[in-house]
């Protein structure tokens, strides 16, 4: 009885102890909980003020051009009407990107002639020293009614001097432009003058040569010594092109046409052997597909793994409904149209494809109202995922290198927006943006040039 009454007594005092020990415990534990989480607090808020700008994982350049004329179409006088002089210049803006600074922004205006009229992208050089710029004379009718201010406007007011200016203030001049994007005031080094309308120019994936589609040619280039050198010029009868090339580099795919007619667009396949660019056929829609080319069709993307092409139906915003996006199936000979994804937005400027071959993005055209699109490029056909807001006139769409971030351009308000990537599919849109000239009409990405030592 004794033994067990101190037994009892052990027992009791040891849960006591116990309980005692328990408690010192947890509170140790929830000490050394609190000091990791202001540990990690006080981290995350380093990082934040180490950190409170964009960055990127590895050096980039954008390269925005800036159409005035786009713009002035939006500008209104003192009583709310359309002022129609021309008072917005042309633009490109640079931005470095980088892990380590804060975006480095400049915008150089009256030296490249540029136009919204063609695909949103233009070309910059493998090593990000030099980026190329098209322009042509082809306007619509409610551009047509600008005012242009006085001076040189065409390819027959220009002489050989005005082309070795700094400044180049002509907006109907169809002309290739060179930047060298090594000099601190971003200057062109070479203008050269077309015979017919250039669309936009691309670099080649082999990373030498830059070609250009015009209405009646398809021209290559190269660049030497600060010069653009041209290598051949290739005759093609099937109107104005807006292009991309096979990542391969072997093929070049088109949207073509009668531009500002009511005459459907067409697409055509071509192949690229050496310096010379040929016709192979035209790419039809297949007869069960429930969708059709319009006389604004004129603008798409393949896909970086080179299998499929996103095409918009219609490159122009309507106000009324949402137009399309046809697929064609590349690995097919000759390619076919045998998909659609309907009802997209309202009309479709471009598309990205992100690095991991899930996703894509399409702009939207809207003004007032506008979006870009989320596609599930996994699912056959195609799927749209969700929409998200975005600024006016959706023009340049591109991906980081990595695929961490995407950026968007907008032609009427002035900026690059910023959506960062989560996961597979998620976009979520950075408060933060990048300020760029009025009027934005395409937008170029490429490594940040380094200077060889």
């Amino acid at each position: 009885m004794k033994r067990l009454l101190v037994m009892g007594m052990a027992i009791k005092h040891d849960s006591t102890m116990s309980h005692s020990r328990n408690g010192d415990c947890l509170m140790r534990h929830w000490s050394t909980f609190s000091a990791v989480l202001l540990a990690l607090s006080g981290a995350l808020v380093l990082a934040a003020q180490e950190r409170p700008y964009l960055t990127t994982k590895t050096p980039i350049t954008l390269f925005s051009t800036n159409d005035g004329e786009v713009n002035q179409v939006y500008k209104l006088t003192d009583d709310q009407t359309t002022d129609w002089e021309l008072k917005t210049k042309d633009s490109f803006t640079v931005i470095h990107l980088g892990p380590d600074h804060p975006p480095i922004i400049s915008t150089i205006y009256d030296t490249v002639p540029c136009t919204i009229l063609g695909t949103p992208t233009m070309a910059m050089s493998s090593d990000g020293r030099y980026a190329l710029v098209a322009n042509h004379s082809i306007r619509t009718e409610l551009l047509k009614k600008l005012k242009l201010p006085d001076g040189p406007q065409t390819n027959a007011d220009l002489t050989p001097e005005m082309l070795k200016q700094p400044k180049m203030t002509a907006q109907l001049v169809n002309m290739l432009s060179l930047v060298d994007l090594a000099t601190p005031d971003y200057r062109v080094v070479d203008r050269v003058i077309f015979d017919d309308r250039p669309e936009h120019v691309l670099a080649h994936p082999d990373g030498k040569r830059f070609i250009t589609g015009a209405d009646k040619n398809f021209y290559i280039h190269r660049i030497k010594n600060g010069k653009l050198l041209e290598v051949s010029r290739n005759a093609q009868p099937h109107g104005v092109p807006c292009f991309w090339i096979h990542p391969q580099g072997h093929r070049l795919l088109a949207t073509q046409g009668a531009a500002l007619t009511e005459l459907p667009a067409t697409v055509q396949w071509y192949s690229i052997r050496e310096n010379r660019i040929g016709h192979l056929s035209q790419v039809k829609v297949a007869r069960e597909v429930s969708s059709k080319l319009l006389d604004s069709s004129y603008i798409l993307r393949i896909s970086p793994a080179g299998t499929r092409a996103l095409i918009c139906q219609r490159s122009m915003p309507a106000g009324r409904d949402h137009s399309d996006i046809l697929v064609a199936d590349l690995t097919q000979d000759p390619p076919i149209i045998n998909a659609v994804v309907k009802q997209v937005s309202d009309g479709s400027e471009s598309f990205a494809f992100h690095p991991n071959g899930k996703m894509a993005v399409a702009t939207g055209l809207g003004t007032d109202h506008n979006c870009i699109v989320v596609l599930d490029m996994v699912s056959h056909p195609p799927r749209v995922l969700y929409t998200l807001d975005a600024k006016g006139i959706g023009q340049g769409i591109e991906f980081t290198p990595e695929g961490d971030k995407l950026f968007v351009g907008s032609a009427i308000a002035g900026r690059i927006e910023v959506f960062d990537v989560i996961g597979d599919y998620q976009l979520r849109k950075n408060p933060r943006f990048l300020n760029i000239g009025f009027g934005h009409n395409s937008l170029t990405i490429g490594p940040r040039y380094r200077h060889k030592e």
